[in-house]
């Protein structure tokens, strides 16, 4: 476990939307990170909810402005909250996936460009991530989507600060 500073008590909050598109051969729409400074890995699209937005509004936006997909959001999948420490950040991130299919691909180039890829989750070149979502898609694509909410907790806090 990672120690923090004395003033870093509070985790750093955000709240994503992020969709779970399946193809009709058993590969799922992913995003390869582009941060050079990371190992490779792979995550679903999506990104950030804005104030005032739902996430199923956020999901349908960011894959607008990343794949230039327009998207029908079918069913909320899971819930998967991750507490952490990254760059020496403490951090709690809560997402929101959703069952999706595109059914548009505009005309216009993507505003914010990502490196998406299809693969079958089983099966990704590169780790993807949070492992307990990976192990669901992977179920739920073979048993067809018919579990209700799942919710997902990696807790990896960092250790208590000294008294």
């Amino acid at each position: 476990m990672q120690r923090l500073p004395a003033d870093a008590l509070l985790p750093k909050m955000t709240l994503r939307a992020r969709a779970v598109i399946p193809d009709t051969e058993g590969n799922v729409l992913l995003d390869r990170t582009h941060d050079l400074s990371k190992e490779g890995f792979y995550w679903f699209p999506g990104g950030g909810i804005e104030p005032g937005e739902t996430a199923e509004e956020a999901v349908k936006r960011e894959l607008v402005e990343e794949a230039a997909f327009q998207i029908d959001v079918l069913k909320p999948l899971y819930l998967s909250e991750n507490l952490f420490v990254e760059s020496g950040e403490y951090r709690h991130e809560v997402i929101l996936y959703f069952l999706a299919a595109v059914h548009a691909r505009l005309d216009t180039p993507p505003t914010d460009l990502r490196n998406h890829e299809w693969h079958p989750p089983s099966a990704t070149p590169r780790p993807l991530l949070p492992p307990d979502v990976a192990e669901a898609v992977i179920f739920d694509l073979e048993t067809g989507f018919r579990r209700p909410l799942q919710h997902f907790v990696c807790d990896e806090r960092p250790a208590e600060r000294p008294a």
